[in-house]
C-alpha cells in the first residue's frame, strides 16, 4: 500500500509538505498542492481519515442541519452550500432530528450550518464554545464562533405591502405559516408595520402552515365569508399557491376579484396561471456565500459577514 512518504517522493517535495497538501490546509502553493495532489491520485493513494483527524484536529466535514427535506427552499440552500463546499475540497453533512444533536455535541463537523429551528440555542452555543464556527440562517443568536445571516423577511415585507397600497389596496388579509416559525413571525411584523404606517388599522388573519395543501384549506374558508378581503399576502409562496388553487376551482377570479401574492420565489409560482407575484430570494447564491464564509472560517481566512440575501419584489399576473 502507498504511503505519504511515497507521495511526497514522487512529488519531489518533504512528507510535511506532501501532508500539508492531503489535509487540505492553506500553507502550500496552489501549484505545488496540484503535484503533490495528481502524485498521490497516480499511486491511489488516501490519507486514513481516522489518523488525520486526530493530527489536524480536523474532520474536513461541514454540517449542514435542517428541519426537514421536503420544499424547494432547502434544496435550493443545499445546492448552493454543496456547490461551495465542493469546490473547496470539504465533505457536506446533511442532518436532521436528533442525530443533528450527537453531531454537533460530538463536534464531529469542523463547522456549522444551521436551519433547524428545533435546535436549542443551547447546543448550539455549546458547540461554538469549543471554537467551532456556527452560521445560523433562522435565528438571530450572539456569541462567540457565532456568525449570522437572515433573510430581511421584515424589511421586504414592509416595502412590498406599502408599494400595493400605493397601488390601491386597502383591504388586506395575511395568511400566516406556522406561530413559532421564525421567518412568518418576521413577514409578519412588516406586514403590520406596514399597514399602520398607511393608516390602515384593520386586516383578516388566516393562520395556515407554509404548505399547498393547508394554503388550499385557508381558500376554502375564505370563499365562506361575505366579505371578503381584496388582496391576500400569503407568508410563502406553497401557501399562496394552494390558496390560488380553491379560488380557481370555485370560479373567483385573481386578480380581478382578489389579489394574492406570497413570497420565496419558488419555480412553481412562474408556472400556475395566474403566475404569482412574490418576494424573490436567490436561496443558492446565499448558500454559497454562506458555505464560503464558514470555508474561509474553518481554514483561518479572514472571514467577511455576509449580511442578508438579496431580495426583491417579482411582479407577475395575481395581483
Amino acid at each position: 500500500m502507498p504511503t505519504i512518504k511515497d507521495v511526497a517522493k514522487k512529488a519531489g517535495v518533504s512528507i510535511s509538505t506532501a501532508s500539508y497538501a492531503m489535509n487540505n490546509l492553506p500553507n502550500v502553493h496552489p501549484d505545488t498542492k496540484e503535484r503533490i495532489l495528481l502524485a498521490a491520485k497516480e499511486l491511489n493513494y488516501y490519507p486514513n481519515g481516522i489518523a488525520r483527524n486526530l493530527k489536524t484536529k480536523r474532520t474536513g466535514n461541514i454540517g449542514v442541519f435542517i428541519y426537514g427535506f421536503a420544499g424547494p427552499i432547502f434544496s435550493d440552500v443545499l445546492e448552493g452550500i454543496r456547490q461551495k463546499l465542493q469546490e473547496n475540497n470539504f465533505n457536506i453533512v446533511v442532518s436532521s432530528g436528533k442525530s443533528s444533536s450527537n453531531l454537533l455535541k460530538e463536534r464531529q463537523v469542523d463547522g456549522a450550518i444551521i436551519f433547524d429551528g428545533e435546535l436549542s440555542d443551547d447546543i448550539l452555543i455549546t458547540y461554538a464554545n469549543y471554537g467551532m464556527p456556527l452560521y445560523v440562517l433562522d435565528r438571530v443568536l450572539s456569541g462567540s464562533n457565532i456568525y449570522t445571516s437572515v433573510i430581511d423577511n421584515e424589511g421586504l415585507v414592509y416595502h412590498f405591502i406599502r408599494q400595493m397600497v400605493q397601488r390601491g389596496y386597502r383591504d388586506f388579509a395575511y395568511l400566516s405559516g406556522p406561530s413559532d416559525a421564525f421567518n412568518n413571525n418576521h413577514r409578519y411584523d412588516g406586514f403590520l408595520q406596514a399597514l399602520k404606517d398607511e393608516q390602515i388599522e384593520t386586516h383578516q388573519f388566516f393562520h395556515g402552515d407554509f404548505t399547498i395543501k393547508g394554503g388550499y384549506q385557508i381558500g376554502l374558508e375564505y370563499l365562506k365569508m361575505t366579505k371578503r378581503p381584496r388582496f391576500v399576502y400569503c407568508a410563502n409562496d406553497e401557501s399562496a399557491i394552494g390558496f390560488m388553487q380553491a379560488l380557481r376551482e370555485s370560479g373567483v377570479k385573481i386578480p380581478e376579484e382578489v389579489a394574492v401574492a406570497g413570497f420565496d420565489n419558488i419555480y412553481l409560482g412562474e408556472y400556475i396561471t395566474p403566475k404569482l407575484t412574490t418576494i424573490g430570494i436567490d436561496h443558492i447564491e446565499w448558500g454559497k456565500a454562506v458555505a464560503q464564509a464558514i470555508v474561509d472560517i474553518v481554514t483561518k481566512q479572514k472571514s467577511k459577514d455576509v449580511g442578508h440575501p438579496a431580495g426583491s419584489v417579482i411582479m407577475r399576473e395575481s395581483c
